[in-house]
């Protein structure tokens, strides 16, 4: 049985050049309207460098893909639509032929095409691999439930259908593996971190001539409720220094209007929408502080590229957060959902311009330990000891 004793053994055995046939498996790809999304598309960007990856999605055809039909759940299909988000229909035909040849399948999203897709490899001899990036709470906070009775319920469930029939569930953070494990989880939990691109680093760059003159604060993130900005637009309204305030929150998602009518009532209203990595490296390079209020959290990997560009962020200490381990000290640290607290922290921060400039220097240190070449090497490290592992079990 693979364990996590043997899977550097297996990674360092002569298979650690061999190309892998990889059978990516989730039910968005094309829109990068998630974390997990966004994730998976740079792994697989990376992945196939090196190896031959197989996208297994819905949405457009094109190489390397195969394609899935789709579908919505009907009481909750609005909210679907604005998030961008479509759940794949498990095809037998599809999945089979996609698996065919295959090293390994890797699920991303714990739904019904990873249970089926589960099912499928284990009838072919394909190990699995599973990545945890959705919370329960993530869906649940976004269709206004708030019960733990049912968040424990659908752990219980994501772990029982999904994770625990993988080999390996690949975590983004210690949080993130804690949390499984002391949910059931019982196969190994490997911490592999999402990563931060080599882009997402300081540059010169000119700010906005809209931000000019302004204590320019980023946020980004998808526009939804678990992302609290409702929590940061109310405390700006609270500073003393909302007048010079300008709240950046790049992001599209099913609360912009709600967001864009809160904002309005600020002396600089915030400016939303999607914007290009480019104009986003750009923001981080010429923001001021980064806030992420955010509820619920695997990792952030919006906080690790304010890093990697040397922006300090103020995070939401919040129990379901993996974020709050990046705050340097208490002072980049505000209670969950309360604004009081946070507007005294930015007022903090606005008035204390040149420690918060020191700080970039020390968020930069710990930004290198999450660049992206090594979370695609762990990985890699992962991928080889379960087909090892598997290979010695057929002999």
């Amino acid at each position: 049985m693979w364990s996590i004793k043997n899977f550097r053994n297996e990674a360092m055995s002569s298979k650690k050049d061999k190309r892998l046939r990889i059978a990516m498996v989730i039910d968005v790809f094309d829109e990068p309207n998630g974390g997990g999304i966004l994730s998976t598309q740079r792994f697989v960007e990376q992945l196939r460098k090196r190896h031959s990856v197989l996208v297994v999605s819905t949405g457009r055809e094109m190489p390397g893909k195969a394609v899935l039909p789709s579908f919505y759940l009907p009481f909750v299909r609005r909210v679907m639509e604005r998030m961008k988000f479509i759940f794949a229909w498990p095809s037998t035909k599809v999945l089979r032929k996609a698996f065919e040849g295959a090293d390994l399948v890797h699920v991303q999203l714990p739904f019904l095409l990873a249970i089926r897709s589960i099912t499928i490899a284990g009838e072919m001899g394909v190990p699995v691999v599973a990545s945890f990036h959705v919370q329960p709470e993530n869906i649940c906070y976004n269709i206004g439930i708030r019960s733990r009775t049912v968040i424990n319920w659908m752990y219980r469930f994501f772990i029982k259908m999904v994770y625990n029939r993988s080999s390996v569930v690949v975590c983004p953070s210690p949080f993130a593996e804690k949390e499984l494990k002391r949910r059931g989880l019982s196969v190994p939990g490997i911490v592999v971190s999402n990563g931060i691109l080599p882009q997402f680093r300081p540059a010169k760059a000119s700010r906005d001539a809209r931000f000019r003159g302004k204590f320019m604060i980023l946020t980004v993130g998808r526009l939804a409720k678990d992302k609290r900005h409702d929590v940061l637009i109310e405390a700006v309204s609270r500073s003393k220094y909302r007048d010079v305030i300008q709240l950046v929150c790049p992001g599209q998602g099913p609360i912009k209007d709600r967001l864009e009518e809160l904002g309005s009532r600020l002396p600089n209203p915030p400016v939303f929408g999607w914007i290009t990595e480019k104009e986003l490296i750009r923001f981080l390079n010429t923001a001021d502080l980064y806030v992420h209020p955010s509820e619920v959290e695997l990792e952030s990997m919006s906080v690790l590229e304010a890093m990697g560009c040397g922006l300090p962020p103020i995070i939401s200490n919040s129990g379901t957060s993996a974020a709050k381990r990046f705050a340097l000290t208490e002072n980049f640290l505000f209670r969950c959902n309360d604004p009081a607290d946070l507007t005294a922290k930015i007022d903090y921060w606005v008035e204390h311009r040149a420690e918060l400039k020191k700080a970039r220097a020390e968020y930069l240190k710990r930004a290198s330990h999450f660049r992206m070449e090594n979370s695609v090497r762990k990985l890699e490290e992962i991928y080889y000891g379960v087909v090892g592992d598997r290979s010695e079990e057929k002999r």
